[in-house]
């Protein structure tokens, strides 16, 4: 299932990519001044080299003065150098609007085609057993005798998949469905080669009747063992999805608990439950939106709160990702008085873990600690209800 930890790591992949686009605008704003100098190669009139080259050098040291804050000379800029540096902001500033929104919604959609992906593992697991259902047919016509693969196309569970109405309408809604291109390059080929010649799926196959656990059983292992595990769908995945490696355990768990949520009895279709990304995705999504969303509307107040613990030491030469792990970190512990301060520092010094160099854990560990107990003590951090539950 999806937790908070995969949503913290979203956010951050989120503003990583922001700060990336940023940086690439940036360099944009830079290279527009010095083409505005450039000299016009067809001019009729002899152009001053040097002179240009003296505005791009004016106009690029306060276009860099002006977008990082720093205070502006006070020398007297021509019209032609303030021009290029009002042109080069405007561009800046508007595409990294445009590239924020962008990325933002963005950061959403990814985490919920994480649904997608899990409908389209229950659509392949149905479509399997179409393929089985058309074996069976040209066996049947070819060899009356040959009983192999008959069993599988009425497997209880494949039926219950079939049978459940909100897999199918969230699929349509979203657009969901394997094509025929699909079909003939990707699924038949699966089915002949891989599945109907997997022991444990021809094993059961020979047999002319099943019990619900025998069903049960084949349903998983084929999902489990000739899905997940077989590298062309792995490979297929990863091409849809840049980070299918962290979302493929949130998939297959969700596969496998609908699954797993059939029960036998004599109607059992109408008890499989399609499944939520989580338990309360619906808080979960509004966590996720607000901590990305204050994350950037507050970065430059948080990055001087750490700015002040770090002694002899520039922010700006902390590595991308702590920064950000910081932000992102303090944007929690302010904004949201719900979530324990244990929680949000264990669970983002276990993201730097992961994510960043192998001393960052322990780097936002003392960085956060001493922050907490500081922002507690003036009141600016304080929480309420289960936030207070091993407060620190």
């Amino acid at each position: 299932m999806l937790n908070r930890r995969t949503l913290r790591i979203k956010a951050l992949q989120s503003l990583y990519a922001i700060r990336q686009a940023e940086s690439a605008n940036y360099q944009l704003a830079l290279d527009s001044i010095k083409e505005t100098f450039e000299p016009d190669l067809n001019a009729m009139v002899r152009q001053d080299s040097q002179r240009l080259e003296g505005l791009r050098q004016l106009a690029t040291l306060t276009f860099q003065e002006q977008t990082q804050q720093k205070p502006v000379t006070d020398e007297e800029i021509p019209l032609e150098a303030r021009r290029a540096v009002s042109d080069a902001t405007v561009f800046n500033r508007e595409r990294n609007r445009q590239d924020r929104q962008r990325l933002v919604k963005m950061a959403l959609d990814e985490v919920e085609r994480i649904y997608d992906q899990y409908l389209l593992v229950l659509l392949l697991l149905i479509e399997l057993g179409d393929e089985a259902a058309l074996s069976d047919e040209r066996r049947m016509t070819d060899q009356p005798d040959d009983l192999h693969a008959v069993s599988f196309s009425r497997n209880v569970i494949i039926d219950a998949l079939r049978d459940l109405k909100p897999l199918h309408t969230d699929a349509i809604r979203r657009d969901l469905a394997w094509s025929d291109d699909d079909r003939k390059m990707l699924i038949r080929p699966f089915f002949r080669e891989i599945v109907r010649t997997d022991p444990a799926f021809a094993g059961y196959c020979r047999k002319g009747s099943h019990s619900f656990e025998e069903d049960m059983n084949l349903a998983q292992h084929v999902l489990k063992t000739l899905i997940f595990k077989n590298e062309p769908w792995q490979t297929y995945f990863d091409e849809a999805d840049l980070h299918w490696e962290e979302n493929r355990d949130i998939v297959r768990s969700l596969s496998l608990k609908t699954l797993k949520s059939l029960e036998e009895g004599e109607n059992p279709a109408g008890k499989m439950a399609l499944q939520t990304l989580s338990p309360n995705w619906e808080d979960d999504r509004v966590f996720f939106q607000d901590l990305l969303r204050i994350s950037l509307d507050k970065a430059e107040e948080y990055e001087t709160l750490v700015r002040e613990q770090i002694q002899n030491w520039e922010i700006d030469r902390l590595a991308l990702t702590d920064r950000l792990l910081l932000t992102l970190a303090l944007a929690e512990l302010l904004n949201f008085p719900g979530i324990p301060v244990k929680v949000t520092l264990n669970e983002f010094i276990e993201v730097a873990k992961l994510y960043s160099t192998p001393k960052s854990g322990q780097f936002l560990n003392g960085i956060l600690d001493v922050l907490a107990i500081k922002l507690k003590e003036n009141g600016t951090l304080r929480k309420s209800g289960r936030g207070l539950i091993d407060n620190r």
